[in-house]
């Protein structure tokens, strides 16, 4: 007699075949091009070399699991995902461990807006970011890249290359990430930087864009065409401890909207949602007061103003229920983080309503302690976009289980979602 966890909950062949019509026959790879059906060449009628495959497994103690869905879930069209033969062996080897059901929700999602869009032309956001990867760097011998998930966590030790595939990333979106990679000389010349990031939208299955930086330069291109824009169909958002760092001429509002890349109507926009999920409560805009004394020793209130004699404007956060506003500069430094983090992600849930968007978190978290962390986590891996974040150094311990050379995600719920990316060290040339 088979015990539970030998217990198969199979699809019927009516789901397989709803589960094949819904993406065309077509592999939900993002960019395989793999056809899955097609005809026999001796005989009459059609050859089948596609799967219909679970997200979340059919047995128990498969792949994935059964991430505590009922039997009626895990045997339903919405638990399967179209591929060819090759991707349907690939995504279940070492336990499905690297390819997590988020990752193949997600493609799920992708392949089917495809079909619609090619049935009733609907425009869709739907998308997903491979690659980052440097082909040349400096004076780096190897150069830095990554393969993305869902949900990434980046780890690696200094100088391997965290922050500048971040940056070099943010570059599609905002060239003022690109003036990182400048002042830097070999030989008397400055150093170049290429770098290529590959992504697959609705409309386009295999895309690459790439990036030359130089002296703080920066040449967006598409194969041999270069472009003045940002693409149209990719929006990458960088949550930068750099681009905290306030300076002397800003107000609230000047500095969130260099932090945020936006103008005045979105940032007004996104302060109307409060702090969301992070940081519960209301923000506010007022014009700032600075608080002067009379010969009589008397207070006296004057509107303050900046040096180009516009007004100089404070954002004001009050938590949820409570009842006293405080400025941005007088919350705790935790508080001050979260509420930056939680603009970001507010900003991304608005764009990736729009285009495909990836969000990514560098230094801006590293004083955060385990619960707001595993907070953060939670809150990206319930949205809509993909997100990838630099492990901070005190979070190591946490989260991270190192045995024997290997390095590992521990085994903690808020982490299912999750997938861990190890980088290492590159070696200089020698000059």
């Amino acid at each position: 007699m088979a015990t539970p966890k030998e217990v198969r909950i199979d699809f019927s062949q009516t789901t397989k075949l709803e589960i094949f019509k819904r993406v065309n026959g077509r592999c939900s790879v993002p960019r395989c091009t793999n056809v899955t059906i097609g005809p026999f060449l001796e005989f009459e009628g059609a050859v089948n070399m596609g799967v219909a495959c679970h997200i979340y497994s059919a047995a128990e103690d498969g792949p994935r699991g059964r991430g505590e869905q009922t039997d009626v879930f895990i045997s339903s069209e919405k638990n399967g995902i179209w591929c060819c033969s090759s991707h349907a062996s690939l995504i279940d080897k070492k336990k499905g461990n690297e390819f997590p059901a988020a990752v193949l929700f997600a493609w799920k999602a992708l392949a089917e807006a495809r079909i619609r869009k090619l049935l009733d032309d609907a425009p869709s956001p739907l998308g997903w970011v491979d690659t980052i990867e440097f082909s040349e760097y400096g004076n780096l011998i190897t150069p830095p890249s990554i393969t993305l998930s869902r949900n990434t966590l980046i780890f690696g030790p200094n100088c391997c290359g965290k922050t500048s595939l971040m940056e070099a990333a943010a570059s599609v979106s905002d060239s003022k990430y690109a003036e990182t990679f400048g002042g830097t000389y070999r030989n008397g010349a400055h150093l170049k930087y290429k770098v290529q990031i590959k992504y697959s939208t609705v409309d386009t299955f295999n895309k690459t864009l790439e990036l030359e930086m130089c002296n703080g330069s920066l040449i967006r291109k598409e194969g041999r065409t270069p472009y003045l824009l940002p693409p149209g169909d990719l929006e990458v958002i960088l949550c930068s401890e750099r681009e905290t760092r306030r300076k002397p001429h800003e107000d609230d509002v000047d500095f969130l909207m260099r932090y945020l890349s936006i103008d005045k109507t979105a940032l007004f926009y996104l302060a109307e949602m409060g702090g969301g999920e992070l940081l519960p409560g209301d923000m506010r805009f007022e014009q700032a007061v600075d608080i002067e004394y009379n010969d009589f020793d008397e207070e006296i209130s004057k509107k303050k103003y900046k040096s180009d004699d516009e007004p100089y404007v404070n954002l004001l956060f009050r938590r949820h229920g409570g009842q006293h506003w405080v400025t941005l500069n007088r919350l705790a430094t935790s508080e001050y983080g979260k509420l930056l983090v939680s603009f970001a992600v507010t900003k991304a849930r608005e764009t990736c309503k729009q285009k495909l968007t990836l969000f990514l978190v560098d230094g801006l978290i590293y004083n955060f302690d385990k619960y707001n962390f595993e907070q953060v986590l939670n809150v990206l891996s319930k949205s809509d976009f993909q997100s990838a974040l630099i492990l901070p150094p005190y979070q190591e311990e946490n989260i991270l289980e190192k045995s024997k050379g290997n390095v590992e995600l521990k085994s903690l719920d808020y982490l299912k979602q999750w997938q861990l990316k190890l980088l290492e060290r590159s070696e200089y040339f020698v000059v």
